[in-house]
């Protein structure tokens, strides 16, 4: 009787584990996990094994559904920039780059963005997480430039050899700014930075509607640091 008891009881505990390892809450966790396992063990060190563990998943459910740990690392950052940068659309440049601004700083603020920064730096440029990481910029490339090919159809970029120079701009403007100076950015210093941006790059009848006051402003700190430079 006990016997039979503990069988149905494993058969019950068998049950309930296939049912966790099954659906989109398990591949939350087990990416969670691959970003937490990553921060404190590093790429190199990162295994598959030690992220199942973290997750409460079997092994195999990781290898089922990401067979290399370059499969699992890439599919973790996606995560994380999927769900936070989703090209905006409103309808104005200006406006398209400061909503891209603050999904970036959301990113880089989160204890996942200052984590993996230090990561990034510890692998050392030449590492084959940073390649990963140049894929993944390359990805996410194709969704940024529809807020430039709009903005080139609306009139208010000029053609440029080089579309994806404001976006670029402005995430290293604020990538120097969060990890290097340890500042903070509001949404005034981040209209600030686009307008400046803007202003070598707009169509000169899309300054005028871009800007009123807030153009002004870039123009005034454009000019300021070119004098400044003299």
């Amino acid at each position: 009787m006990k016997a039979a008891t503990a069988k149905r009881t494993a058969r019950r505990g068998a049950s309930k584990k296939r049912a966790l390892v099954r659906g989109e809450p398990v591949v939350r966790g087990v990416l969670a996990a691959t970003l937490e396992e990553l921060a404190s063990a590093g790429y190199r060190a990162l295994r598959i094994e030690d992220v199942a563990t973290r997750a409460g998943v079997n092994k195999t459910t990781v290898y089922r559904r990401w067979p290399t740990k370059e499969d699992l690392v890439r599919a973790a950052l996606l995560s994380i920039t999927d769900e936070k940068i989703v090209p905006p659309n409103t309808g104005s440049l200006r406006e398209d780059l400061i909503a891209l601004g603050r999904a970036i700083v959301e990113i880089q603020r989160s204890p996942e963005g200052q984590s993996l920064f230090h990561v990034f730096l510890s692998e050392g440029p030449d590492s084959e997480l940073m390649a990963i990481a140049r894929s993944l910029r390359e990805t996410q490339e194709h969704g940024l430039r529809a807020i430039i090919e709009s903005a080139v159809a609306r009139g208010e970029l000029a053609p440029s050899a080089d579309p994806m120079l404001p976006c670029e701009l402005l995430a290293a403007y604020l990538k120097n700014r969060l990890f290097a100076h340890r500042a903070g950015v509001d949404d005034a210093q981040l209209a600030r930075v686009v307008d400046v941006i803007l202003f070598g790059a707009l169509q000169p009848e899309g300054r005028a509607e871009a800007g009123g006051r807030g153009a002004a402003e870039g123009a005034h700190a454009a000019e300021g640091a070119h004098a400044a430079a003299r």
